[in-house]
């Protein structure tokens, strides 16, 4: 997306959000690179921050594309009900556009991209994200130690490295999928 002046960025949300989510990619890649195996609690406790905010950034990207959709779409439902099920149940209903939301309904279903990071997010809310990493993507720790002992470092530093490479295609992923629904529904825009 092209980067507006900010008094515009502050009125487009979902834009908003992007930026805000990269920001806090940013801050991770700072943070790893400082502290690439995130020893010591003071780096734990910002790792984790920022893990939180990141997430809460990138996956609200898609809360306030819903809701620019049923405003500007002018569908009717309440805020507090807005959601993809909602949202395309309001479109099926006017007959509006109503393949706008096919590749998040996609993206959504069991195992899909989109599915995998709400889960990684709902993880990160019960435990921390080396657990939730090793949990939802099948790394045990012991392997990934044993592979980065053999190898090159720490299995912190390991499992650092790819969950900011896996930020970094969500983050591709989102922005793609809010662009794709943009141009398929100018008022958007």
């Amino acid at each position: 997306m092209n980067r507006k002046n900010d008094s515009d960025l502050l009125l487009d949300r979902v834009e908003f959000k992007i930026i805000a989510a990269n920001e806090h990619l940013n801050n991770l890649r700072e943070i790893q690179s400082r502290n690439p195996d995130a020893r010591g609690l003071d780096s734990a406790l910002k790792w984790e921050m920022e893990i939180d905010c990141f997430l809460v950034q990138l996956l609200g990207t898609l809360d306030c594309l819903l809701m620019l959709i049923n405003s500007k779409l002018e569908l009717g439902i309440e805020s507090e009900r807005v959601d993809l099920a909602t949202i395309q149940s309001a479109l099926n209903a006017r007959t509006k556009n109503i393949s706008l939301l096919t590749d998040m309904h996609q993206a959504s279903a069991y195992d899909g991209w989109l599915w995998v990071l709400k889960e990684f997010r709902n993880l990160t809310m019960q435990r921390p994200s080396k657990d939730a990493q090793y949990f939802l993507f099948g790394v045990t720790s012991r392997s990934t130690r044993d592979y980065q002992n053999e190898n090159t470092g720490s299995s912190d530093e390991f499992v650092n490295k790819n969950i900011i490479r896996y930020f970094q295609q969500s983050l591709k992923q989102v922005t793609d999928l809010v662009n794709s629904i943009r141009v398929k529904e100018p008022l958007l825009m």
